[in-house]
């Protein structure tokens, strides 16, 4: 009688943790090296109304690169060759001590974007001292303009 219980028990328990081996997702494996100079770069918010206004509206660009270490940041949206002027820009620092570039509504509104489409942020530091052989650094996020065509 302990054999049958044992088949019922043991052998779906075994089959199980066989099938969840191998469904767990495998390790990926990275050929090719990261660009040592570029940092992850998330803009809040995504969906930005060109049509909204009013006083201090910033797009927040949250970067992976730290706040004590920064000596200046340029914004370029779309590989323009020209930055956002610095009087719409905000730098500052999250409660972890990584940069935030602040970028007034207003620069993006003067940038007469296309409407209904996605469009590249591009965020470059210039910092006060290299790290990793690395003067500057970069990062592009992605920001997406809704509101009326003017």
């Amino acid at each position: 009688m302990n054999k049958p219980v044992y088949k019922n028990i043991w052998l779906p328990a075994i089959l199980c943790i066989c099938m969840i081996s191998f469904l767990l997702p495998f390790p990926i494996t990275c050929y090719g090296e990261d660009e040592p100079c570029s940092m992850k770069v998330e803009v809040s918010p995504y969906q930005v109304n060109i049509d909204s206004g009013g006083a201090e509206h910033y797009v927040r660009v949250l970067t992976y690169t730290w706040y004590s270490n920064t000596s200046e940041a340029f914004v370029y949206i779309n590989d323009n060759v020209d930055p956002i002027d610095d009087k719409y820009i905000i730098l500052t620092r999250d409660s972890i001590g990584h940069l935030v570039v602040k970028i007034d509504l207003i620069a993006i509104q003067d940038a007469e974007l296309e409407v209904d489409t996605s469009h590249d942020l591009t965020i470059a530091v210039v910092l006060k001292t290299p790290t990793n052989e690395c003067v500057e650094m970069e990062g592009t996020g992605e920001i997406y303009i809704i509101g009326k065509k003017k």
